[in-house]
């Protein structure tokens, strides 16, 4: 059997990066009050959203946020489009048993 304590290093050091990671600037209140007040102008709030997802002199946090809404607007859609046409579908269906029925 090999001895596997004799490929470790007796003493291993930390290792430090001498780089610093950089932060983005935190969001004040009042960049937050004007970016909501944005997303409620009908048309200007999907302009905006596309805007500062893709913008790279956006803040990160504001851009990651952006990204996010656009999902979630995306998924949206889907269901809404789904739940709709289940509706119409199952209405069309209703509407051609009435109509069949001799009651019209």
């Amino acid at each position: 059997m090999e001895n596997y304590d004799s490929q470790t290093p007796p003493n291993p050091q930390p290792i430090h990066h001498s780089f610093q990671e950089e932060t983005a600037p935190v969001m004040r209140f009042s960049d937050w009050i004007v970016t909501l007040l944005i997303m409620m102008v009908p048309v200007l709030n999907a302009i905006m959203l596309i805007i500062w997802s893709t913008d790279r002199f956006t803040n990160p946090n504001k851009a990651n946020w952006a990204k996010a809404t656009l999902v979630l607007i995306a998924i949206q859609v889907v269901l809404m489009m789904f739940f709709i046409g289940t509706i119409i579908g199952s209405l069309s269906h209703l509407m051609s048993n009435f109509n069949t029925s001799g009651l019209w």
